[in-house]
């Protein structure tokens, strides 16, 4: 044979071959990916800490104990944590459900917990490695009538449009029972393209990527892994009921509708909860509550509870103020007001100094901020692409609450929880309304529940670490474009399939906090008991402090106690009773009886910062009380009905707490249904975000500067803390006047 022969086929073989050779050192070295699994959990026999609330006698307010969870926990199964996660964006990598529950018992000392991760794109795979690893979790406590830790199992629902007549927002779903022939086959998601579009990242965005980190390049081969798994699974089908579809298509749900009726077919015991409804980076500009209050889309035997505080803020406050006014369906920019600077207005703003540094005249530079807010309301709610090249600082405090507490991002009113409570639907003859008890979650993406406990690890106890300096995700996008005196005309039909408004991660990090807590006051410590307490509404919120709490009406007709999330008839003016002692005073590090297993999770999940309260407490300084007077009648205002706050009670210092009673003399005179809850005060107290902008103001208080957490100039890695009145919520007494019979 010639050389040249024996070349060519040595070259043959090796076309040949490659492919298989390929194939063979991929999966040898893992280039294809592998599936990140649920982990484990740490088995181990400590003694836990005795929470702060049982450390108290009963009161006469409620012979109940106070049990401390966090209903709001995604691990790396969820799609968006698990990019947010990756090490070339700052994270720490993999973060398995069993990171939860670890988390729950050894750092943050939670007595419950519940772990939600989005479900458009949760595989069957995942879906029952979540269900081992809660009820692996639950064998971890061994003690079924008085276990250290209760772990519940649900998912989230995660929709948005950036239409407001087809927008209803995120729900998360808690299941009572964690027995497997009581969970449904498959979790339930919502229907759009803001998942797609994740998992559509270019692949060789993900291979730079490994090249760019190369030691954490496993990380990125597994996510190409979970792009092709989950890129080919199968929809199920619509027109089947649930149990005749099979196990590992996945399951969506066009509206809170289908949802509902999804959950009915299975026929286990459920609640849904509404979250982060005022976060303005999924909420549409002018989204409203009114869109699903109707028999369809609000089911009251699931929707008990609403999410009222979380890591992405507070959504508790109603304000009068609208990020556009709608008139007969005209949009124009308003005016700016004492607690709002509505972005379009401040659009105008930014155009005018650019046209007053180019040299403009001042009629020339008027008439371009007029132009300027007008670009902006008629993309709505593109309009932040009416402004070229403009930088997150230049933006000022504008579309913020900026009276609120901590309050969630780009602030929608009508999305609040009190407006939610003021309004009514009157089309099927009774007035309906929501009748929602308040619970405060973390929403953390790091298995994390109950980040609260502590104002440290900023990166880790909150999602603010997405920031533009070193993120390498983020840097991939469009490059901003030249800044120039002039504003953006855009055709608004180049945006119909547009599924999300423009990002503002640079802005959206100093509004991003540990999260709060749900508080459930229970009969006794298990399942059964809590699952009561929540679908009772018995529970209240907190800010992520361990505030106690007690509400009650203490003059029903029967001479029985009405506790929070009561709805009774009376027939005299009602009296209640609050009571609030403040939360235990933090120690730094962690005081745990350890083996080498806890020992280890203290060093990789905790950072060596436990749960670990001293003797003394903080003190209550107020209590608040909140009336709402829902609608009588169709179109009624909303703004006279919420009175916030309608009664205040300065407290005494005192560790042992605060004590008020009221009596409202209006009520029978009001001939309405009236919502009253209450709100605790604490002492000030640094926080990760207290400040939010933490602008630089003039001698007029109008801000000059802002100081984003997380920018480039100097607060890149630190905890951005500020000075803030922790809190706590009760769930609402819904009180009305009996019916006369006819």
């Amino acid at each position: 044979m010639s050389p040249k022969l024996i070349k060519y086929s040595a070259y043959g073989l090796l076309i040949l071959f490659s492919p298989l050779l390929f194939l063979t050192l991929g999966t040898y070295f893992n280039w294809f990916g592998v599936y990140e699994d649920a982990g484990d959990i740490v088995q181990d026999g400590r003694s836990y800490l005795i929470s702060s609330n049982e450390i108290n006698e009963p009161t006469s307010e409620s012979a109940k104990q106070i049990l401390f969870g966090d209903l709001h926990v995604h691990s790396t199964f969820s799609l968006d944590a698990f990019l947010g996660n990756l090490p070339i964006v700052r994270g720490e990598g993999v973060h398995p459900v069993s990171d939860a529950c670890n988390f729950a018992r050894f750092c943050s000392n939670l007595d419950f917990f519940a772990i939600t991760d989005h479900a458009e794109w949760l595989t069957s795979r995942e879906w029952k490695d979540t269900i081992s690893s809660v009820q692996d979790c639950a064998f971890a406590s061994r003690d079924s009538d008085n276990p250290p830790i209760i772990p519940l199992l649900g998912w989230e629902w995660t929709q948005k449009s950036i239409n407001k007549s087809s927008h209803y927002g995120h729900k998360n779903v808690i299941l009572r029972s964690i027995e497997s022939d009581a969970i449904p086959l498959r979790p339930i998601g919502a229907e759009g393209k803001f998942f797609e579009n994740l998992l559509n990242m270019p692949v060789s965005t993900m291979l730079y990527a490994s090249l760019y980190d190369f030691k954490n390049r496993q990380n990125y081969f597994n996510v190409m892994h979970r792009k092709l798994i989950t890129n080919n699974l199968n929809r199920c089908s619509a027109d089947k009921p649930v149990r005749d579809l099979p196990v590992d298509c996945i399951e969506r749900a066009i509206s809170p509708e289908v949802l509902f009726n999804k959950l009915d077919d299975w026929g286990y015991d459920a609640i849904v909860i509404p979250h982060g409804t005022a976060w303005g980076n999924s909420a549409p500009p002018l989204a409203a509550w009114d869109t699903q209050l109707n028999k369809k889309d609000h089911n009251q035997n699931y929707q008990k509870l609403i999410e009222l505080y979380s890591g992405h803020g507070n959504t508790e406050e109603y304000r009068s103020w609208r990020t556009l006014n709608n008139n007969k369906e005209a949009l124009s920019c308003p005016q700016p007001s004492p607690g709002f600077i509505p972005e379009c207005h401040q659009a105008g703003e930014i155009i005018r100094e650019r046209c007053r540094v180019a040299a403009g005249s001042l009629e020339e530079c008027d008439k371009r901020a007029r132009a300027a807010r007008q670009n902006y309301v008629s993309v709505n709610p593109f309009g932040l692409l009416t402004v070229p090249g403009s930088d997150p600082e230049e933006w000022l405090n504008s579309g913020q609450c900026l009276d609120c507490f901590l309050p969630a991002f780009n602030y929608r009113p009508q999305m609040s929880a009190q407006y939610a409570l003021a309004i009514r639907d009157f089309t099927s003859g009774e007035p309906e309304g929501y009748r929602f008890g308040f619970i405060g979650s973390s929403d953390n993406h790091q298995s994390r529940p109950g980040t609260g406990y502590k104002e440290v690890l900023r990166y880790l106890n909150s999602d603010s670490k997405y920031s533009s300096k070193n993120n390498f995700l983020l840097s991939m996008g469009p490059k901003k474009e030249p800044q120039l005196p002039s504003t953006k005309i855009l055709d608004l039909k180049k945006f119909e399939d547009r599924i999300s408004m423009p990002r503002k991660a640079g802005r959206i990090s100093s509004f991003l906090y540990t999260g709060g807590l749900v508080a459930a006051h229970s009969k006794s410590r298990n399942r059964q008991a809590l699952w009561n307490s929540m679908d009772s509404r018995e529970v209240y919120a907190t800010s992520g402090d361990r505030i106690l709490l007690w509400f009650d009406l203490i003059n029903h007709n029967s001479g029985v106690i009405q506790p929070m999330g009561s709805e009774v008839d009376l027939e005299n003016n009602p009296i209640f009773r609050v009571k609030a002692i403040g939360a235990q005073i933090q120690k730094p590090g962690c005081d745990l009886n350890t083996n080498a297993k806890v020992s280890e999770v203290i060093s990789q999940l905790c950072k060596g910062e436990c749960f670990n309260p001293s003797d003394l407490r903080k003190i209550i300084t107020s209590i608040e009380i909140v009336r709402i007077r829902p609608q009588s009648y169709s179109g009624e205002p909303i703004d006279p009905l919420i009175e916030d706050p309608w009664k205040t009670f300065n407290c005494e210092p005192s560790q042992e707490g605060c004590l008020v009673e009221f009596k409202d003399e209006q009520f029978l005179g009001s001939n309405r249904e009236i919502v009253y809850y209450a709100r605790a005060i604490q002492e000030p107290s640094q926080a990760i975000n207290g400040n939010g902008f933490s602008c630089d103001k003039d001698e007029n208080g109008l801000c000059t500067a802002v100081n984003l957490c997380g920018d480039e100039k100097g607060k890149e890695e630190g905890d951005c803390l500020g000075e803030i009145k922790e809190r706590a919520w009760s769930s609402p007494i819904f009180v009305k006047v009996p019916k006369k019979p006819l």
